[in-house]
């Protein structure tokens, strides 16, 4: 029979033992239900959808919405950026944008714990259910906007067409707002009022021309800018019009983009304003569909035939990708908005955007890939002999409909030199910051009066191991620069120093030799 002290100290240290296996294995996330929304509307973050494994501590925690993952965040928006783990009930809020092409959304989400000595990160998903609302403002239907030929004219946008159901208060004010520009809506077409001047008899040319000519002159309309040129037509522009007043003003859709899909969409977002206070009592999104008659139904992307789908890559050697190795094309959809879904990572390494090239992606846009800011981060790890890496990515269009994967074979050579290498380089540029956190840019802060050194040994750089790639951490913080963030190597030479020449406009690097801290300057 053993003593009562020591079956309590035995319990208390399984007890300390499960806590340390926990806080090394276990997620920081406690409480992950994700949202339910309703389509073309709005819901806050409470705080039984979201919580934690922190304590309740000023800056102690925080929450960034990664913004450089396209596939992420396709039909509504979660904000603000960043949000204290121990949010508000009215604060963290997802808005939907009104489309009904899909029924579920995902916000990409990246969680910092600071303490005094180390920043633990962690990335998850909070999963968007998208339902239709049994009521709502903006009601489309029961008749709907038609297109009876390639380049021609709908009808009006009218009470049958769209209809807005709201309590009529005065002190409320109703009013709709279009931004074709930011929703790149319609995506074929354009809107316009009036009605078109039409081709006349002429006696030198058969009656059959009128058509003709009819038809040529909706052509060469479509890409006029100016209100001169449009023969009887006038562009919208709709800011902020009222309710009622939109739905007399006449707007018609005009096709103006062969070939295109069988349905185009017009987006508008109407606004409930409280007059006496001034601020938006209630606001709701909503998709105005648009049949084209002759119009096909909406084909996937494809690869395009002059990409090689190879990237050479040299051992260590953070390589970007360009429109040579990878390319697709999609009739309905301009390049600018084709995004890049990897299905398939690498075994080792993995796709970056250069924006950040510390942390994997798991997609991109054209517009990214054309710049060349999209690369391969090949492994940090020393062969002898050249390896392939397969990467399965496919190819979404502005409608979501996807192409079949593609497969891109990365093949890394090996390197033969005795020259320093950096072999892993996780140092960050600066993240977006809110609410005092400042997620810094490769430097740190000092302890008080430090001493003065000009470098430093390579195995003094990267002493130590990180709970989160490159070095995040709040305002007057410190931290150390470890082995998981910067990794430097050379074939023959033990003795490889690391000398400072540009940066730490925010803060100084110290080193610890012999008990002793000496600053770097």
């Amino acid at each position: 029979m053993g003593f009562p002290g020591h079956t309590l100290v035995l319990s208390l240290l399984v007890v300390l033992l499960l806590l340390l296996t926990c806080s090394s294995l276990c997620s920081l996330v406690k409480v992950n239900k994700g949202l339910k929304v309703k389509r073309g509307q709005s819901i806050y973050l409470q705080e039984g959808d979201l919580q934690f494994h922190v304590p309740a501590k000023k800056d102690a925690c925080k929450v960034e919405v990664v913004l450089n993952e396209p596939i992420t965040q396709r039909v509504g928006k979660l904000v603000p950026q960043v949000f204290d783990c121990h949010y508000q009930s009215d604060e963290v809020k997802y808005v939907h944008n009104g489309c009904p092409l899909l029924k579920e959304d995902t916000v990409k989400l990246r969680l910092y714990s600071f303490t005094e000595t180390n920043t633990y990160m962690e990335s998850f998903t909070l999963l968007v259910d998208i339902i239709a609302p049994e009521c709502n403002i903006i009601n489309i239907g029961p008749k709907f906007l038609q297109v009876s030929e390639v380049y021609g004219l709908s009808n009006a946008i009218e009470g049958n067409v769209v209809s807005f159901h709201y309590e009529r208060k005065p002190s409320l004010e109703c009013s709709i707002h279009l931004s074709p520009q930011e929703t790149h809506l319609p995506a074929h077409g354009k809107l316009v009022t009036g009605d078109p001047e039409r081709a006349t008899k002429r006696g030198d040319e058969p009656e059959s021309f009128i058509y003709l000519r009819q038809q040529l002159d909706d052509k060469a309309r479509r890409m006029y800018a100016s209100e001169d040129c449009l023969k009887g037509l006038k562009l919208v522009t709709v800011k902020n019009v009222p309710c009622d007043d939109f739905l007399l003003m006449g707007i018609k859709y005009q096709h103006i983009d062969p070939p295109s899909p069988d349905v185009d969409y017009i987006a508008i977002r109407l606004d409930l304003k409280d007059t006496r206070s001034g601020s938006i009592y209630q606001s709701e999104q909503g998709w105005i569909p648009v049949r084209i008659a002759g119009g096909m139904p909406n084909q996937p992307p494809k690869p395009s035939f002059m990409s090689m789908f190879i990237l050479e890559v040299d051992q260590f050697i953070l390589t970007p990708l360009s429109i040579a190795t990878l390319d697709a094309e999609d009739e309905e959809t301009p390049k600018q908005l084709l995004v890049f879904n990897i299905t398939k990572h690498p075994e080792e390494g993995f796709i970056t955007h250069l924006s950040d090239h510390t942390r994997p992606v798991s997609s991109f846009t054209w517009p990214d890939l054309n710049d060349m800011l999209i690369a391969f981060q090949p492994p940090n790890s020393s062969h002898t002999q050249r390896r392939i890496y397969e990467v399965e990515i496919e190819v979404y269009d502005f409608f979501f409909v996807n192409s079949s994967p593609v497969t891109i074979h990365t093949s890394v050579r090996n390197a033969d030199t005795n020259a320093p290498r950096v072999s892993w380089n996780m140092e960050p540029p600066s993240l977006s910051t809110s609410q005092n956190v400042s997620l810094a840019n490769c430097g740190s802060t000092v302890p008080p009066e430090p001493g003065t050194v000009s470098d430093l040994t390579a195995a003094e750089a990267v002493e130590g191991r990180s709970s989160a790639p490159g070095l995040t951490l709040l305002e007057g913080q410190s931290r150390p620069i470890m082995w998981d963030q910067l990794q430097i190597v050379d074939n023959d030479n033990l003795n490889v120093r690391v000398v400072i020449v540009d940066g730490l406009q925010h803060g100084h690097l110290t080193v610890e030799r012999a008990s002793c801290l000496q600053s770097m300057t």
